[in-house]
C-alpha cells in the first residue's frame, strides 16, 4: 500500500513576465525612419518624432497577480501473484489553482452600431493581453499495471489508465496564442483540457531465445543451437483515445476587436450529435457559424479526437568473433509502426475554412532500421 501527496509552485512565471514588461513602453521602445537620396540622414533629424498619446503596449498583467500552484496525491495498492506477476492499482489526481488566463479586456462589445475602434473600453489604446492568475483545474485517473518480472527469457509490463482533465486554462504558466473568447464570460471557457484522453493502453515486452546453455531447450551445442541462440525480440503496443478539438471561426465574425486580436472565436452550436454515425471524425452538421455580431456558444474541446494505435518491434543478436569474447558482431532489426497503421493527430475544425473536417497531420508512417555493430 502506498500513498503521497505533493504541492508544487510555479516559480519560473517570475522569469516570463518581467521580460514580456521589460520590452512594453516606457521601458522599451522602436521606431522606424525612411530616407532617401532626396531626404538623407541628418544628425537634424537623425531621432525619431516623439512618443504619441496612444497606448502602444500589447501586454499587461494584472496587480493582483498571484503566483500559480498544484497539488497532485495518488494512492495505490500492489499484489505478488503466481507466475512471477505484480499487479498494481491506483488512483492519482491533480488540482491546479490560480493558472494564467489570457484576456484581452480592451475589445469593442458585441452588437454596437459603433465601429470597433470607437467602442474600446480604453480609446487611445490598442487591444493588449491581460494576464490574470484566475484559471483552475483537475485530473483524476485510474491506474491498473501488470507486470511480470524477467522468468524464463520472458519480461512483460502492461498499464492502463482511464482518466479525465477538466480546466479553464491547460498550461501552467499560460499560453501566448490561447486568449478568452469573451473577456466577460470566463465560465464559458471551462471544458475538457487539450490534453485530456480518456483512455490510455500500454505494453512492452522483452523475448530472449530459450535456445543455447542460457535458455532451457536444445542446450547442446550443434549447429541447430547455435543459429537459434542469443536472439532477443523486444517491443511495444501503444493505444489510446484522442486529443480533444474546438470548433473554430476564421476572422472577427463578432466584430468586437477593433485592429486588435480576436483571440480564440468559436463556432455556433447546432444541437446536432457531434459524434458522426459513418466514416467521418465527427459530425460537421453539428456546428455553423455564429450570429453577426456574436460570441460562438459551442464550449472548448467538445470534438472528441481520433484514437491510435502503434505497434513497435525490435529483433537482434550478438555474435561472438573469434575466441575473444570482448569481440563481438552486434545485429538489430528495428521497425516503427510495424503495421503502418494511420494515426491522425489534426483535424481541421474551422467551420469556414475549405478543409473543415478534414484530417490535416497524422503520425509517422512504418520506418524500418537496421543495425550492424563491431565492439571490439
Amino acid at each position: 500500500m502506498r500513498g503521497g501527496y505533493a504541492l508544487f509552485f510555479n516559480g519560473s512565471i517570475y522569469n516570463q513576465i518581467p521580460g514580456r514588461l521589460a520590452s512594453q513602453p516606457p521601458f522599451a521602445s522602436t521606431a522606424s525612419l525612411t530616407t532617401s537620396l532626396a531626404r538623407p540622414l541628418t544628425l537634424e533629424d537623425g531621432f525619431a518624432p516623439g512618443p504619441t498619446a496612444t497606448i502602444t503596449n500589447t501586454y499587461a498583467v494584472d496587480r493582483g497577480y498571484r503566483l500559480g500552484y498544484a497539488q497532485t496525491w495518488n494512492f495505490s495498492l500492489q499484489q505478488d501473484l503466481p507466475h512471477s506477476l505484480v499487479m498494481e492499482a491506483g488512483y492519482l489526481g491533480t488540482k491546479g489553482t490560480r493558472l494564467d488566463i489570457q484576456r484581452l479586456p480592451n475589445r469593442a462589445a458585441p452588437g454596437s452600431p459603433l465601429t470597433a475602434e470607437q467602442r474600446r473600453q480604453i480609446g487611445n489604446a490598442v487591444g493588449f493581453t491581460f494576464d490574470s492568475s484566475e484559471g483552475n483545474s483537475i485530473y483524476h485517473a485510474a491506474q491498473l499495471r501488470l507486470t511480470r518480472r524477467f522468468r524464463r527469457g520472458l519480461s512483460a509490463n502492461a498499464s492502463y489508465t482511464w482518466s479525465k482533465s477538466i480546466d479553464n486554462a491547460s498550461t501552467f504558466g499560460g499560453g501566448g496564442a490561447v486568449v478568452a473568447q469573451n473577456d466577460k464570460d470566463l465560465s464559458a471557457e471551462r471544458g475538457l483540457s487539450t490534453f485530456d484522453q480518456r483512455h490510455a493502453l500500454s505494453v512492452f515486452y522483452i523475448v530472449s531465445s530459450p535456445v543455447g546453455p542460457n535458455g532451457y531447450v536444445m542446450r547442446h551445442g550443434n549447429w541447430a543451437t547455435r543459429l537459434l541462440a542469443d536472439w532477443n525480440l523486444s517491443g511495444g503496443l501503444t493505444a489510446g483515445s484522442g486529443s480533444p478539438f474546438t470548433a473554430r471561426v476564421l476572422g472577427n465574425l463578432a466584430n468586437s476587436g477593433g485592429s486588435g486580436s480576436v483571440g480564440s472565436g468559436r463556432a455556433e452550436a447546432t444541437g446536432q450529435r457531434i459524434d458522426s454515425a459513418g466514416n467521418a471524425f465527427f459530425n460537421p452538421a453539428a456546428f455553423t457559424l455564429p450570429p453577426a455580431s456574436r460570441f460562438g456558444n459551442a464550449g472548448r474541446n467538445t470534438i472528441p479526437g481520433p484514437g491510435f494505435v502503434t505497434l513497435n518491434a525490435s529483433l537482434g543478436r550478438s555474435f561472438r568473433a573469434g575466441r575473444d569474447e570482448r569481440r563481438r558482431l552486434e545485429f538489430r532489426l528495428e521497425t516503427q509502426n510495424t503495421l503502418n497503421h494511420v494515426g491522425y493527430t489534426g483535424i481541421a475544425t474551422i467551420v469556414n475554412a475549405t478543409n473543415y473536417g478534414l484530417p490535416t497531420n497524422t503520425r509517422p508512417m512504418r520506418t524500418i532500421q537496421t543495425t550492424v555493430r563491431y565492439r571490439f
